[in-house]
């Protein structure tokens, strides 16, 4: 990436651009202040000035401020520090959905209340720098760089580091091996690893499964306090009581009285698992040897399914640059009469032993052909006005390959050619059953006299017996390409990966009915042309296969709507499986490696 010119955008135009893709996302606008003495953002209501419907509570932007402690934080960064606060906006951080159960459900005052809540914040920013990370590697890096800052700041001889707040935090700042002799740390180390990459609540969750242990703690220090009062005057019992909170609250970033919300930080809205955590809390705890719930464990897979989507919906909104596919009316959902499917398990297993070994090879790194974005790549393209291919990230691991197989469904596809194609799309299914990065659907398409186009969508296994020519109730025929296009244009925009193919497979030359009218060749032609123009904002990996004769092939329409690379000529259906999966090959290579 080339190196940013401060004369051209400031450090403050820069965070300002930062927050502006986060308002994107979040339907929000932020303001950033270069005062106060620490970090924080505070959610401060919707603008009146953006509610077109003052009964719709779901109108309006929300508005955040977000304070940058100037001086700097000794330890972090100013860049880091807002970048950190913008990540509570990004991914929802439910700050007062947590003081409602902590108050309201769990019944905490004073001290436990306010140890608890630290407690949570050290987590909650575990899991926003976690997604963070993971969407933009640089930030990833920065974060990292940052903890070990702050661990070589903290003074160990000085603090009390039996306290879960500080064990947490000198496991967050790379200082564990310096605690790992203490009681309890292998809770709280896997605290942290449990609380990585979950859903907005991820970090109540990890909360519930260690309170127990928090209350031990509090417990043992108001027996030990107690049992020194008769040998302390009321002056040193008060500075005891503050004694958590003290050692602590320098290296924890967000303060109880000025804690973030956002738009969906609704107390009501917390999973009902998470609600009903303190049901019995105090018997259960001191009748029962397991001193953990039972349904624990659920409650973070719970968590971590969850937070599987979170990225992926986020980069969903930063990737719809283009235009918004939309379909006519005259596109009717078909079904077709049920065909017997044959699976080449030789062609699978060959496949699948291919998908192992690129699994193993997985990586992440930047790259100008990528497929994520790179946040600051990506604002450097806003201010020069640029393409988007040029702030892109490879992130293979997370977010694989995506693939659409449109399947001319017309009457001149009739036998063997629609055998081998519906043969080859299950081959395709079968190969990758067992592997997360990568997913196939398929559809099948025709077209009938009056101008309707009939789609079948095959989305799983069960579906591929409908890859057929023969309509139930009849009457497509003909051959529209172009909605072929789109509604696959239309299904891979549904789907997660973010490298994304689209193969079409078709015999005949394109032709369209209006009206009971044949549209002429030209025109029709132009119309393709717009429906390609459409998909290639979604993907530009498309492979058109001609099945046809290489005399006929030379002078079929339809290479004129596809590049030539885009383009294959397979004269016999029964080979195209083969030089399919080849193309297959290499583009799964390419997106994974």
């Amino acid at each position: 990436m080339t190196k940013r010119n401060i004369d051209l955008l400031s450090n403050k135009d820069m965070f300002v651009k930062y927050a502006n893709v986060v308002e994107v996302v979040r339907n929000a606008k932020i303001k950033i202040f270069h005062t106060g003495q620490r970090n924080c953002v505070v959610y401060t209501g919707k603008d009146l000035n953006t509610i077109g419907n003052v009964n719709d509570k779901h109108d309006g932007k929300h508005m955040y401020k977000i304070y940058s402690a100037t001086p700097n934080v000794k330890g972090i960064e100013k860049f880091v520090g807002i970048i950190h606060e913008l990540s509570h906006i990004l991914f929802q951080s439910p700050f007062k959905a947590t003081k409602s159960l902590l108050q309201g459900y769990w019944h905490l005052k004073e001290e436990r209340y306010q140890l608890m809540f630290n407690v949570f914040n050290v987590l909650e920013d575990q899991r926003i720098e976690s997604h963070m990370g993971k969407m933009y590697l640089k930030h990833k890096g920065r974060f990292d760089k940052t903890t070990k800052k702050l661990g070589k700041l903290m003074d160990m001889d000085k603090l009390m580091m039996d306290n879960p707040i500080n064990m947490l935090l000198a496991i967050r700042f790379q200082r564990g091996n310096d605690i790992k002799h203490l009681k309890n740390y292998d809770v709280y180390e896997k605290a942290l690893k449990d609380v990585v990459f979950t859903d907005k609540y991820g970090a109540l969750r990890v909360l519930v499964s260690i309170r127990p242990y928090i209350d031990e703690y509090l417990d043992e220090k108001e027996e030990k306090m107690h049992n020194a009062l008769v040998n302390i005057d009321d002056k040193q019992t008060a500075l005891l009581d503050k004694d958590t909170i003290k050692t602590s609250m320098s290296f924890n970033e967000n303060k109880i009285e000025n804690s973030t919300s956002n738009e969906n930080d609704d107390p009501a809205k917390i999973p009902q698992d998470i609600q009903e955590s303190d049901d019995d809390y105090r018997d259960r705890k001191y009748n029962s040897p397991n001193i953990q719930k039972p349904d624990v464990n659920k409650m973070l897979e719970d968590g971590k399914e969850l937070g599987k989507d979170v990225v992926d919906n986020i980069f969903s909104k930063l990737r719809n640059d283009g235009a918004t596919v939309k379909l006519p009316k005259n596109v009717k959902i078909v079904k077709r009469l049920t065909e017997v499917v044959t699976i080449d398990q030789t062609l699978v297993k060959g496949l699948s032993k291919l998908f192992k070994i690129l699994k193993m090879r997985q990586k992440e790194y930047i790259d100008k052909n990528g497929d994520n974005i790179d946040i600051e790549s990506y604002v450097e393209g806003v201010i020069r006005g640029s393409d988007m291919g040029n702030c892109r990230i490879n992130s293979k691991t997370s977010y694989g390959l995506s693939i659409v197989v449109s399947i001319d469904g017309s009457s001149s596809m009739y036998g063997g050619k629609i055998v081998n194609a519906r043969n080859m799309v299950a081959n395709m299914f079968e190969s990758v059953k067992d592997l997360d990065n990568v997913d196939i659907r398929a559809n099948v398409w025709s077209g009938a006299s009056n101008g309707s186009v009939g789609i079948t969508e095959i989305n799983n296994k069960s579906d591929l017996e409908r890859i057929g020519v023969s309509v139930v109730g009849g009457g497509y025929y003909s051959t529209p390409i172009h909605m072929g296009i789109e509604w696959s244009g239309k299904m891979l925009k549904e789907m997660k990966g973010n490298k994304k193919m689209m193969i079409i497979i078709t015999d005949g030359i394109p032709n369209h009915f209006t009206a009971g009218y044949h549209i002429p060749m030209e025109s029709y032609l132009k119309s393709c042309r717009k429906s390609m123009i459409k998909t290639r904002n979604i993907t530009k990996n498309i492979l058109c296969m001609v099945v046809e004769g290489k005399q006929d092939y030379r002078y079929n329409p339809v290479r004129r709507l596809f590049k030539p690379s885009q383009t294959m000529n397979v004269p016999n259906m029964s080979k195209a499986s083969e030089k399919i999966i080849k193309e297959f090959k290499q583009m799964v290579m390419k997106s994974l490696v």
